[in-house]
């Protein structure tokens, strides 16, 4: 029942790469910001460098997310979510760091090529901004929360490349207070995207109940015929992937086509939920809300019959679980007028009708159809017809 989801390659890649274009626009701003003077840009380097250790970390977790052993049989998803915690906590440091930069630090330093130093730090912005847009798009259709934690952690990194264009600009023109007006927007980005990414990833480690993802199981199960009911249905997330624990009930008895049922419905769940990674489905045939009693009699309605297969008439009844009788009816054996297989017809029929406890003449019964009886949890009890 359990498929697995290749994904956690492309996500490695996704972090790899972040980090090595992050470090090298790192050490490009610290080299320029240190050849130009000017303050802004090498905070801005600085700013840079811390986080290249937060993609580091998501990527170093990715890595070893989908690794299972003999003490982890389920891999070590949670280490994505851990690495997202830890990544959306570095967001927020991130977005002291802009403030306390322009806030709080006194003297801040402006290069004389000034227009040029505009345009150098515009370029990195649009680079870093391009990534940032198709590793979101990325992070979306993986439903990886590690990859969105890095790609959200890069609005840091453009919002502080706004800021020193802002800054320069700002310096030359002489705007009052137009640092401050960008720098309060962006850090409330920030803040948002590192809301959305905490959120995320404390829920999982929490183990929280993904509603939508339970009605959209509960739904595609239900889809199927032959299930009448789901007694369970636990979702838990493990980083970006999914595992699927469901009970439920199925009206059709016979085995093989339980079992076929069954196999339909965990296919198209890993067909239409490709972050599903692993579903396990128990299930029991359903049962109505009374019990079963049926008592094989004589042709005379009255003596039990010592003869199983060969039993005139069935005295069906309804039972409620507090004993009340529901119903009584009397059935013909249709099992009777067949040539052969008389025992296992009425076995059939009697299954059909969930029957809960037979009740028959004292007589040896085929050891084959007690064996089945016992599997199946049916009580059978042999009386003798002494009274009548």
């Amino acid at each position: 029942m359990i498929i697995h989801i290749r994904r956690t390659d492309e996500k490695q890649r996704w972090l790899f790469f972040s980090t090595l274009l992050n470090a090298t626009l790192a050490v490009a701003k610290l080299g320029w910001g240190w050849m130009m003077g000017s303050t802004l840009v090498v905070a801005d380097g600085i700013h840079s460098i811390s986080d290249v250790f937060g993609a580091l970390l998501i990527f170093l977790a990715l890595f070893f997310a989908a690794h299972k052993s003999e003490r982890f049989p389920y891999g070590l998803h949670k280490l994505e979510d851990m690495a997202a915690v830890l990544g959306g906590l570095g967001i927020l440091y991130a977005g002291y760091e802009i403030i306390h930069s322009v806030f709080f630090e006194a003297g801040i330093k402006t290069p004389e090529a000034i227009w040029t130093t505009i345009g150098f730090i515009l370029a990195i912005v649009f680079i870093q901004y391009t990534f940032y847009f198709f590793e979101l798009k990325a992070a979306q259709r993986l439903g990886s929360p590690g990859v969105k934690a890095d790609a959200v952690n890069w609005l840091g990194d453009i919002g502080a490349g706004m800021i020193v264009v802002i800054g320069l600009v700002a310096h030359h023109y002489k705007v009052p207070y137009a640092q401050e007006v960008s720098v309060i927007i962006i850090v409330l980005m920030i803040l948002k995207g590192a809301y959305d990414v905490l959120k995320e990833g404390l829920l999982s480690l929490l183990d929280a109940a993904d509603i939508e993802m339970n009605d959209t199981i509960r739904n595609i199960v239900m889809a199927e015929p032959d299930i009448t009911n789901i007694k369970r249905l636990n979702v838990r997330k493990s980083g970006s992937v999914y595992f699927a624990d469901i009970e439920l009930s199925i009206a059709e008895v016979a085995t093989a086509k339980a079992h076929k049922s069954i196999d339909e419905v965990v296919n198209r769940l890993h067909e239409e939920i490709n972050t599903l990674e692993a579903v396990t489905i128990h299930y029991e045939p359903d049962h109505p809300p009374y019990r079963t009693v049926v008592r094989l009699l004589d042709k005379d309605k009255k003596h039990l019959s010592i003869h199983f297969g060969q039993t005139a008439w069935l005295e069906i009844t309804h039972i409620e679980a507090d004993n009340k009788q529901i119903s009584k009816e009397f059935v013909k054996n249709s099992a009777v007028i067949a040539p052969k297989g008389k025992a296992f017809r009425l076995v059939a029929y009697l299954l059909s009708i969930h029957t809960d406890t037979i009740v028959m003449g004292n007589a040896e019964l085929d050891e084959n159809i007690l064996t089945l009886f016992e599997a199946l949890n049916i009580e059978v009890k042999k009386e003798k017809n002494d009274e009548t």
